[in-house]
């Protein structure tokens, strides 16, 4: 056989294999395009009606959040936190393979595998945006919690009777609190097991509050939440509740709870503060009612206390010194070394993070046209004592 004849073999077998090439091609391509079109859909319907987003939060969310939350539960540590970590080396590696191609553009083996790892990454992306479509998207979407048909004005006595209330119960309990020799509170017992029971003894009135709750879990990157200012995290591709290290005894049961009552659907920050004060205010544990009245005391305080001129103000009941000393999220022997680990550790990096999280956050929340008010707590119990006749009635 001639060289000719060989090279016409060689271009014939490789014509003949171009069609199963752009096949493959095509299929990726295909998939690709209905698994965006699909994305794209369930967020349209979300946006787009909020009866469907209710159905779903109300009927479906609790069932993908129990089955996901039960494998993330398998796990010891946060499942969440590593797949943050897993993502970002991904990206990093996405824009080095990016640039390598640009000069490494003739070599074709090269080129393939980049080709290859670069459609992963992309499904990757797009499967992260669906979980975010089914974990937050259509919650956020959903019908905001309401009491009293939903009205936003009370009487202002009715508005003290709550702050007054909730003042005295914590100066009640805080003589009750177990304690460290420089009178910082401790908790006897597991925080985690306490707010689910919690949480489960008012199901019958908020049965989305039922079922399974994954043991909640300490982070690694504690210290980035504290430059974040956050202390609780709910993460929804993996559908756990996390929670910095660094928390308060005092505060520990109220943000467990917290970040339960978002895996359970209520994804505004003001109904899962709602949903922490009420459940752990019934709780039989003395500590955990402490953390649950504790949780909102700054927000009603705050609220009334701006409503008010100074003199009415200062007539109410006060908060006693050692519920002013436990209502702080880190105890003061944690804000110490925090506060010396900023000077000896690297903060610029600390900042990046915080500015990149916060920037995320921010853009996320504008696309929903949605503001967080932690304040909200305030009218939520408000509404609710309204309609189940005031403070002591429940």
């Amino acid at each position: 056989m001639t060289v000719t004849e060989l090279e016409k073999q060689n271009t014939s077998k490789m014509e003949a294999r171009a069609p199963a090439r752009e096949r493959r091609l095509g299929g990726f391509w295909s998939f690709t395009l209905v698994y965006a079109a699909l994305i794209a859909a369930l967020n349209v319907s979300a946006l787009c009606s909020q009866s469907v987003s209710d159905f779903y939060a109300d009927h479906i969310f609790r069932f993908a959040a129990e089955t996901t939350g039960r494998f993330s539960g398998l796990f010891p540590f946060s499942l969440g936190e590593v797949l943050i970590t897993l993502a970002l080396i991904l990206l990093c590696a996405a824009v080095i393979v990016l640039i390598l191609m640009i000069f490494l553009r003739k070599k074709k083996r090269f080129i393939k595998a980049a080709c290859t790892y670069l459609k992963a990454v992309l499904v990757t992306a797009l499967t992260v945006v669906l979980l975010y479509t089914l974990n937050c998207t259509f919650l956020y979407c959903s019908t905001p919690l309401s009491f009293s048909g939903g009205i936003r004005e009370f009487q202002l006595s009715d508005f003290e009777e709550v702050r007054n209330g909730i003042v005295e119960r914590c100066n009640e309990l805080a003589p009750q609190m177990e304690r460290k020799d420089d009178g910082t509170m401790v908790f006897p017992g597991n925080a985690a097991d306490a707010a689910a029971d919690a949480l489960h003894r008012i199901a019958d009135e908020f049965p989305r509050l039922s079922g399974y709750y994954p043991h909640a879990k300490p982070m690694w990157g504690s210290y980035f939440m504290y430059r974040s200012g956050v202390i609780g995290v709910y993460f929804p591709f993996s559908m756990e509740a996390n929670y910095s290290k660094y928390v308060s005894d005092s505060y520990m049961p109220h943000v467990v709870a917290h970040e339960y009552a978002h895996l359970k659907g209520y994804i505004y920050e003001s109904e899962a503060n709602f949903m922490s004060y009420l459940a752990c205010t019934r709780s039989d544990d003395p500590a955990v009612r402490y953390s649950g009245y504790l949780c909102v005391l700054s927000y009603i305080d705050s609220d009334y206390k701006n409503s008010v001129p100074k003199d009415r103000y200062d007539s109410q009941v006060q908060i006693s010194d050692t519920v002013r000393f436990d209502n702080s999220c880190y105890d003061r022997e944690t804000w110490e070394y925090l506060k010396k680990r900023d000077e000896q550790t690297q903060p610029k990096a600390a900042e990046i993070v915080e500015n990149v999280s916060d920037k995320m956050t921010d853009a996320y929340m504008d696309a929903l046209d949605y503001k967080p008010n932690y304040s909200e707590v305030t009218l939520l119990m408000m509404q609710y004592y309204s309609e189940f006749g005031g403070f002591d009635g429940k």
